[in-house]
């Protein structure tokens, strides 16, 4: 069975963000990490915080990532026929964000929820928002996990 024209547009565009949020992410998670490595000097909890804030940065760039990716795809690549968001005739930008943000946290869809080819997109977002939240749990452990084995030693 062959997928339509959209289909493989979405397809295509879907791989494209992955790669582009998980490069992201990478760059983002590995220069906190060095910049917290080089500043040493920085109070505990200043460089927790610093990561946290550095991380949540990260995820607001990938969820905007693919909320431009599905309103461009919406507008630009003949999808409003067959796809959009349910629930509302006209979806703008915003809309197209927080429907992202619903998916990338996988905290589900509610009152709005992708149709047609965007199923893929945002289903797929799901599980790659899983995947960076994870990771940047690991790290963040590993940051409090040093956080506290220095505070045992200053005993």
């Amino acid at each position: 069975m062959m997928l339509a024209g959209a289909h493989w547009i979405v397809a295509v565009a879907t791989l494209v963000l992955v790669l582009l949020v998980i490069l992201m992410h990478y760059e983002a998670s590995f220069r906190l990490r060095r910049l917290l490595q080089r500043n040493r000097s920085l109070r505990r909890r200043a460089r927790i915080m610093v990561l946290l804030i550095g991380l949540f940065f990260a995820h607001i760039g990938e969820v905007w990532l693919f909320g431009v990716g599905g309103w461009l795809l919406f507008n630009y690549a003949d999808l409003a026929p067959s796809g959009g968001i349910g629930a509302l005739a006209n979806p703008e930008l915003f809309d197209f964000i927080f429907l992202s943000i619903a998916s990338y946290t996988t905290v589900g869809f509610a009152d709005a929820y992708p149709m047609g080819p965007l199923r893929f997109l945002y289903g797929t977002e799901g599980l790659l928002g899983f995947m960076m939240i994870t990771w940047s749990a690991s790290l963040s452990f590993l940051e409090m996990q040093h956080h506290w084995q220095n505070m045992e030693q200053d005993k």
